[in-house]
């Protein structure tokens, strides 16, 4: 018998994987550069909005500058609106472009700079304006910032669906973004801290003042995004742009939205990430007023510390548990792994029931453990199942659409986390919490407890009718590939 080519991606090639590693051929293994260029530039999508929607919005807002938790979440869902036409042109036009830098980077390069820039912004609205034009100016803000964000990340998702066509080196790829996705997340989780420090007290109260600490950190923050949001532009290859892409036609935009909303597999993606989001975002806003009310009594810089905390748990376990899930990835679907990290984070989170103890603050740390499973599934596999979906997508429509692909996915994405951070406001409002009192009412505070527990676990429910549902396994992710290396070449 002839030897085997040690090379040879086997979940690729129509046999049949073997319980041991598919190995992975050469030629579609990603470099480790680019690998790590892309993954400096995801955490951007954390620092720029992720910690921005989920984390500082309301405490900023809401306790520093005394703005009603209510319209808040009216405002981030006004967000969420316009990027519903944002995102989809942004794209289409990603898609149609042609120049010699390629479809995706000078996008990524000129988005990182304007969203830095506006990013500065958004923490310094005038003290001076009233409640109403303070209001009307951070919409404004809002929305400038919202489409410098879009000008990045649409083409910068984009892209990353076409750097490798292995159904496994796709995991691998985003294994490497899931430990920087962890390591910002831990980095984030200490904002709030450092932002309530006694570095930052206000001289007037000898309290710690949160709106001159962001002011303060906002900086350090926008460095970050332009240095970590251009490296992809720099270091990182499209791989399918002069191979296929660059002599496809354009792609009218109402076309490519109507054949990206009639890809059932990629609705199948937006619906699992959309409620892991979901569940995860209301948490963490909830979380933060658990946190700061029930169990530390209105103690917030205490609450800060022990939210730092937890995102050096979760960071710690994350990074350690990514090589053992891009292991089973590799012997499993990847469908199959989500299901599994999503049913320990359901379990993690019943937790809380027993865990929220104002007498043993740091005890809420051991449900945080668990609910990494819900973060790990979205940074690590769902990045991974999309450049599937565009692999399927081109056996439909014959052309390379991840910019559209992406942006369909990106705003349901997206609405997820902001209707959660968004609900959460209005959640917080509806169970009686006032912002001018440093301790809340029994009532407030009962209601708020079984609304942080009760509502994660509804939305992450949903999440497993669509991943039930989702059709691109390894046998069918091997024929498409055969399919369409028949029809026009291996990239």
């Amino acid at each position: 018998m002839p030897a085997s080519n040690p090379t040879e991606d086997t979940s690729q090639t129509g046999k049949d994987p073997t319980p041991a590693a598919p190995r992975i051929a050469a030629a579609d293994r990603v470099p480790a550069t680019q690998k790590l260029a892309f993954s400096a530039g995801y955490c951007v999508d954390y620092l720029a909005y992720g910690l921005t929607a989920s984390v500082l919005w309301m405490p900023f807002f809401n306790i520093g500058l005394g703005i009603s938790p209510a319209i808040l979440g009216i405002i981030l869902m006004i967000l969420r609106a316009w990027d519903a036409f944002l995102d989809p042109a942004i794209g289409n036009i990603s898609d149609n472009t042609r120049t010699r830098w390629g479809r995706r980077r000078p996008y990524i390069f000129v988005g990182a700079i304007l969203t830095a820039g506006l990013y500065l912004l958004l923490w310094r609205l005038p003290i001076h304006l009233s409640s109403t034009n303070t209001i009307l100016l951070l919409g404004l803000l809002g929305i400038l910032f919202s489409t410098a964000f879009a000008l990045w990340s649409t083409p910068f998702y984009g892209l990353q669906m076409e750097l490798t066509p292995s159904y496994d080196e796709r995991t691998r790829l985003a294994a490497w973004v899931a430990v920087a996705g962890k390591f910002v997340y831990f980095g984030g989780g200490w904002v709030l801290a450092i932002a309530s420090s006694a570095w930052f007290v206000d001289q007037a109260t000898g309290k710690p003042d949160i709106v001159h600490g962001m002011k303060t950190i906002s900086w350090f923050i926008a460095g970050l995004i332009v240095i970590l949001g251009i490296a992809p532009a720099l270091f990182v290859k499209e791989r399918y742009y002069k191979a296929t892409a660059a002599k496809q036609n354009r792609d009218p935009f109402w076309q490519s939205l109507w054949e990206s909303f009639h890809c059932r597999p990629l609705w199948n993606v937006i619906g699992i990430s959309c409620f892991l989001v979901l569940g995860s975002s209301i948490s963490n806003t909830l979380g933060q007023y658990v946190n700061i009310y029930y169990v530390n009594e209105g103690r917030a810089a205490n609450a800060f510390i022990i939210s730092g905390w937890k995102s050096t748990l979760v960071m710690i376990v994350g990074v350690t548990g990514i090589p053992i899930w891009t292991w089973l990835s590799e012997r499993l679907d990847k469908k199959t792994i989500v299901a599994i990290m999503l049913g320990g984070t359901l379990v993690g989170h019943l937790l809380n029931i027993v865990c929220l103890r104002p007498d043993m603050p740091y005890l809420q740390l051991l449900p945080a453990v668990f609910e990494t499973g819900a973060i790990g599934a979205v940074w690590l596999f769902v990045p991974s199942m999309k450049g599937d979906v565009a692999d399927h997508d081109e056996t439909i429509t014959k052309r390379r659409r991840e910019g559209s692909l992406s942006a369909v996915y990106s705003w349901f994405a997206k609405a997820g986390s902001v209707t959660g951070a968004g609900l959460g406001g209005l959640v917080m409002q509806m169970t009686g919490f006032d912002a001018t009192l440093s301790m809340q009412s029994p009532d407030a505070l009962s209601r708020m407890r079984i609304l942080f527990i009760v509502l994660p676990i509804l939305f992450w429910g949903c999440t497993l009718l669509f991943i039930w549902k989702y059709p691109l396994n390894r046998a069918r992710m091997t024929a498409i590939r055969a399919e369409l290396e028949a029809t026009r070449g291996k990239v």
